[in-house]
């Protein structure tokens, strides 16, 4: 390149007019690339490389820093629109995780605890506040989740359901300890005792026989029979009845080994009609049984094996009583008469 082709360099420039002009390119030129490029511009850098695209040359000196920035240009955000939109969009998504968390474990711990036996299966639950109840099979027992209302909330009482039979050893607590049946109401304060719940002709009816310590028994707080006063059981062996919606009966005693045999692995049932010894043999062991003759041709009878039961034993000596055979079937077993 001759000298008289060769740009006019930088410094070379005496005209104001061109050196306005040249210095509106590059301003221009700035505030572009400030636009594209907010989280790393570099003024240097680019004065530099607008430099070399306008040809200035290596000895083009960049203006002062106070004199580089177009007076128009503004001062520059601390964040992006897209960053800030981006930071705000992951705070929302973590303020509903949290919530949607919350709800789930508070809904989590509203849901009662449910332990459920099979027919010819019996387990032992250890309750929150460190009682004990030992279900025999076909039983349901149901109770909130920590003895609480809320997380370290303390229910008033400690409360469970029961749909079949259990037996229960209360720890001593401030606390009552209830348990509620289809259609009766028992409370605690510390004390041992069984209770036996079913559904007799299409009514419920609750027996509670106590072991040791003391018990109140009443009907249902839904039943037509609220007004009754609560029964108090304090005597071993006492026990008592509530027959649908009535109030409860008077207090009997029974003998203990009728209410604790099946916790042994035995069999026991007190002056029961033949079709209830049915009924519990099912639940004993797990295998349906068929009563062929109607119930008014058989009589209420005692049962007791200490332990050890078996079926088929049972069997006989019903069968042996009331003048009645017994043959199995693909289902299970049936009674007939003896003569079929």
């Amino acid at each position: 390149m001759n000298a008289s082709s060769r740009p006019p360099d930088f410094d070379d420039l005496t005209d104001d007019t061109e050196q306005a002009r040249i210095f509106d390119q590059i301003w221009a030129l700035l505030r572009r690339s400030d636009e594209d490029e907010k989280p790393s511009y570099d003024v240097d850098r680019e004065w530099d490389q607008l430099a070399d695209r306008l040809d200035l040359g290596a000895d083009a000196a960049a203006p002062p820093a106070q004199e580089r920035r177009a007076p128009d240009r503004g001062s520059r955000p601390g964040a992006s629109p897209t960053a800030r939109h981006r930071r705000w969009t992951q705070a929302l998504t973590g303020a509903i995780l949290l919530l949607l968390v919350v709800g789930a474990g508070a809904w989590w711990w509203s849901q009662p605890v449910s332990v459920r036996t099979a027919a010819g299966e019996q387990t032992v639950v250890t309750l929150p506040d460190g009682s004990t109840a030992e279900l025999n099979g076909a039983t349901t027992l149901s109770y909130p989740r920590g003895f609480s209302t809320l997380p370290g909330i303390e229910a008033s009482a400690r409360r469970v359901t029961l749909d079949g039979e259990a037996f229960f050893s209360v720890t001593t607590r401030d606390r009552p300890f209830h348990v509620e049946t289809a259609n009766a109401h028992v409370e605690v304060v510390g004390t041992k005792f069984n209770v036996q719940t079913r559904t007799a002709d299409g009514a419920p009816e609750t027996q509670v026989v106590v072991a040791s310590g003391r018990v109140r028994v009443a009907a249902s707080p839904d039943s037509s029979a609220t007004r009754a006063d609560p029964v108090l059981l304090e005597t071993p062996g006492q026990s008592i009845r509530v027959r649908g919606t009535t109030a409860p009966t008077v207090p009997e005693t029974v003998e203990l080994k009728y209410v604790e045999a099946w916790r042994q692995g035995g069999f026991a049932v007190f002056d029961a009609p033949l079709s209830t010894i049915l009924r519990e043999l099912e639940r004993r062991f797990g295998v349906p049984l068929k009563l062929t003759v109607p119930v008014g041709e058989t009589e209420p009878m005692s049962l007791h094996y200490a332990e050890d039961a078996q079926l088929e034993a049972v069997l006989r000596d019903i069968c042996f009583t009331q003048n009645l055979s017994f043959r199995r079937t693909s289902q299970g077993y049936e009674l007939v008469r003896a003569s079929d």
